[in-house]
Formats: C-alpha cells, structure tokens, sequence
C-alpha cells in the first residue's frame, strides 16, 4: 500500500465527493466519449453515458445516466470501466448554465483527473462498505453524531489494504484536522502511527497531525522513527523529518550522514539544513571535504539552508579551494543567493 505524507490541499477527498454531489453511484460506463453542444452561445462539453450498478446517495430514473464533464482535466473512462461517479444537478453549475438551458443533461461530474475512481471486482466490497459509511455519516443529523461518525469511519479507513480509500482517509485527517485529530481518537491514531505493517508514509502522516495537537512527543518519535525504521521506507521518513527539527532528529540524521547508504546520507544531508541548525556545520563540512560527489552536492544544499555565518563561511571556502570544480561551483552558487538574500 502506498500513501503519500503530504497532501494535495485542492484535491478532495472522496468523503468531500460525497458531501458535495448530489448523486452518487457505482456503474457501468457505456459510452466516455459523448459531447453537449449549446448554439447559442456556441458551448461544446465532453460527456459520459453509463448504467447505474448500485445508488449509494440520491435518486436516478430508469435508463442510462448522462453526465457533463466540467474541470481542469476531466476524469478518463473506457467503455466497460466499473467506478464511482459524483454527480451534481447541472442547474448547481453556473459556468454550464447554457448547457444546462438546453435540457441535454442533468448532471455534472465532480471528478477530475486524478479522481475517476474506476473499480476492479476485488476492490468493490471495500469502496461499497466506505461508501456506506461516509454517505451515513454525511446524513447524520446531529453535528454532534456526523463528527463522531465520521471520526470512527476516518480512523478505520487509515487502516485499510485499499490504497485509495486510505489517502482519502489521510486526507480527511489533514483537511478536518481541528476536528478529527482529538483526545478521543488520539490513542487510535497513534496505534497506527506505530504499526509497522501500515504504509510508512500514511504512518508519517498521522503522526504529523499528532505532533500538530500535541498528543504525542514528536522530537523522540521522530528521532525513535529515523533509528528504528528499515529500507525502503527510511528514506521517506529522513525526508519528512526535515519538517520537524530537534537536537534527537538532528543527532540521528547525522548518524545516518555518516554511515548510511549513499542515497540515505545524501537525504539526511539535505534534511539537517534547517535554517539556524549550526550544530550541524561540522558534520555537513566533512560531508563537502569527502569524496562522494553526490554527498558533497547534498552538504552544500543543506549548508545554504541553514544559513548561518558559521555554514556561510564553510561555503565560501569550498567555493575558493575546493579540488572538484563542480563542487567550487554548487558553493559559489550558495553562497551567491545567501548575500543576494
């Protein structure tokens, strides 16, 4: 399973999808490439025609759906394709009022590229059972019920096998996390911050949120994360930890500087250039003086991100006396946007 530590803020989630159409359904795409065309003014839009398999939130007569397609860069179907459609009333749409004026369709996708959505069989009971979920926790009327609904279908989605279904959890997390990040789930959350079965970058971002709140002691996690955590997934969790700085992270990033694998070193490298973190100079000017061209370009960036009179004179220096010209010249270039700064 993969899930990214960060989050795409324009993206919504599917739980988003959900709250925001009108219907939502899972079916059959008949015919991806149909077109709605207005005279006047002259408006052409891309539309699919699909058979409804299972309606999870609102009403749709008999017969095929029409929808238009309306975004920057609309969801891609082929015929046959099984997926979820989130669709609004196309009167909800004020750039397709004329479309919309001449009765060819009564809807319009929410989806974009990134989101079509479309299902393999064995992928159907997981979306059917969060669907469910998320559109009874959309419904709920209490706000009181919603939030704690949607608390529990969060929380258990962050767990799940199905990739997609635990980004859009992630996402939730990030988005509603004023509201789903609190005491009550916090125990929760912070068991899947530490199962190790779980996709590493999920796990990172949970326990970003975490540390956000305060419900856990992010230095020693992080530090605990950068000492415990093996290939391939160490690498993702040096990266994140640049985010988080500490005197532990900075201790364990310089033990990952000094003795982990080329490609890890060159990540702690960059990762220990938190501006003002002169504690790490010494160790990124041995970094530039060794003799792994690769480390030496990443010591360089992070010496320039930490900025100081202390990193700026190792910069200059390199810049002067370096033996590799590449690296005199990744120096200069620091230390120019330094003093243009």
């Amino acid at each position: 399973m993969t899930a990214p530590a960060h989050i795409v803020y324009g993206s919504p989630s599917i739980y988003q999808l959900v709250v925001d159409a009108d219907l939502v359904v899972r079916a059959r795409i008949i015919d991806p490439s149909d077109q709605l065309v207005a005279a006047e003014p002259a408006v052409r839009r891309p539309a699919v025609v699909a058979t409804a398999l299972q309606v999870y939130k609102g009403r749709t007569g008999p017969g095929p759906i029409r929808f238009a397609q309306h975004g920057h860069g609309v969801a891609q179907y082929e015929v046959g394709d099984e997926a979820l459609l989130f669709l609004r009333l196309i009167e909800r749409t004020r750039e397709l009022d004329e479309i919309a004026a001449t009765g060819q369709v009564p809807w319009v996708s929410l989806q974009e590229h990134d989101s079509a959505f479309t299902l393999e069989p064995a992928a159907r009971p997981a979306f059917d059972a969060a669907l469910r979920s998320w559109v009874a926790a959309a419904a709920a009327g209490e706000p009181s019920t919603r939030l704690g609904s949607l608390r529990e279908v969060t929380v258990g989605l962050l767990r799940s096998t199905e990739p997609r279904l635990a980004r859009s959890a992630l996402r939730d997390l990030v988005l509603m996390g004023d509201v789903l990040v609190t005491g009550d789930t916090g125990p929760a959350l912070v068991s899947i911050s530490n199962d190790t079965a779980i996709d590493i970058g999920l796990r990172l971002g949970v326990l970003t949120m975490l540390e956000q709140k305060g419900l856990v002691d992010g230095p020693a996690r992080w530090a605990d994360l950068l000492r415990t955590t093996p290939e391939p997934g160490l690498i993702s969790v040096v990266r994140a930890a640049a985010a988080h700085p500490s005197p532990a992270v900075t201790a364990e990033l310089v033990k990952l500087l000094e003795a982990g694998d080329p490609a890890t070193a060159a990540a702690a490298a960059v990762s220990l250039g938190v501006p003002g973190n002169d504690a790490a100079v010494a160790p990124l000017t041995r970094a530039v003086q060794g003799d792994d061209e690769r480390l030496q370009s990443a010591a360089i960036r992070g010496l320039g991100r930490i900025g100081t009179e202390q990193a700026l004179a190792v910069l200059n220096e390199t810049a002067q006396d370096h033996p590799e010209a590449t690296t005199r010249r990744r120096a200069a270039g620091e230390v120019a946007r330094l003093e243009g700064r």
